[in-house]
């Protein structure tokens, strides 16, 4: 190794320049730097865990490529030859996209925390997405889903999640993070947490709430006292997020509906829907939903082909000239 490198090395930290550090930084420093951040900003386990996963994602494609691991050899040739890459390996648009925003929020970041002196992802365009209709819940399938509760093997707390997706429009990781002190059924909310550990109620209708009691009163066996999550395992244990998912996606192959189609984030698209179809307006859907702003919340809101069309049968220009 060069001598002017390990020196360089050695510094200790804050002795170090800008150019000093970032020449030093291999890629894998970089991004524990900014998972600390995130720790530190409280952000969630998924958070922290789909970065990762572009780490990991990101070291591959260098090792596999011959191309040094290091920040400040990095350049957005590299960067836009990695989303490449990807597709390669047959990642759909979605997959890409991710794994895109998560290289540049590091590299922005970095940059701004005048961790690195040049930023490779500045250049770095998002590839777009196809503006296809995400899969999305609706009231027959809801209704479908609902039978197929009745054959599972935990009939009550299925249908109570069936339920509580539906009416509530909560994140997977809400639900599952929903304790016995969290109902707070004699306001008709419930309590959830969302992203960034942000506290939000969340109204909850009358069916949706029996079902819930139901599955506490009858079906619901904890493990021990100490557990006191709402939605739980066979084993007694709180469910996770591939338990739900599982539970859906059998519940849909019973009674021949497609996976994707029942997928806990496609219960949120349902609710958006519903709830506007309903009468309800945008503002306070962002507000159930737990949305930043009103852009996040028309994301999920996908009206079907009758909804246009009864929109167009009531203000078509031409039919009333």
């Amino acid at each position: 190794m060069d001598t002017n490198v390990t020196r360089c090395c050695a510094l200790p930290n804050f002795a170090k320049t800008l150019s000093e550090r970032s020449s030093c930084m291999s890629t894998d420093a970089l991004w524990q730097q900014f998972a600390y951040h995130l720790k530190v900003k409280r952000r969630s386990k998924n958070t922290l865990a789909n970065y990762d996963v572009t780490r990991r994602t990101l070291s591959r494609f260098l090792q596999e490529q011959g191309i040094e691991a290091e920040v400040a050899t990095l350049t957005v040739s590299h960067l836009r030859a990695f989303l490449l890459w990807l597709e390669e390996q047959g990642l759909g648009p979605g997959g890409i996209h991710a794994h895109a925003r998560a290289v540049k929020a590091v590299f922005n970041w970095a940059e701004k925390e005048e961790l690195i002196q040049r930023n490779p992802a500045k250049r770095l365009e998002l590839p777009s997405l196809p503006k296809e209709r995400q899969p999305t819940v609706t009231t027959v399938t809801a209704q479908a889903l609902q039978k197929a509760c009745k054959k599972s093997e935990q009939p009550l707390r299925d249908l109570a999640i069936v339920l509580t997706l539906f009416d509530t429009g909560v994140r997977v990781h809400e639900l599952i993070g929903l304790r016995l002190e969290d109902l707070q059924f004699e306001r008709g909310l419930i309590r959830v947490m969302g992203k960034g550990a942000k506290e939000r109620f969340v109204p909850v209708g009358s069916k949706a709430m029996t079902a819930i009691t139901g599955y506490i009163r009858r079906e619901r066996r904890q493990k021990h006292a100490g557990v006191r999550h709402v939605f739980l395992s066979r084993c007694g244990q709180p469910l996770t997020r591939e338990g739900v998912g599982i539970r859906l996606a059998k519940l849909a192959k019973s009674v021949g509906i497609a996976r994707e189609a029942c997928a806990p984030h496609a219960f949120r698209r349902g609710f958006a829907v519903e709830f506007l179809r309903n009468g309800g307006d945008v503002f306070t859907l962002q507000q159930i939903m737990g949305h930043s702003s009103l852009d996040m919340t028309r994301r999920y809101v996908t009206f079907l082909d009758d909804d246009l069309k009864a929109a167009h049968l009531r203000f078509s220009p031409v039919d009333r000239l």
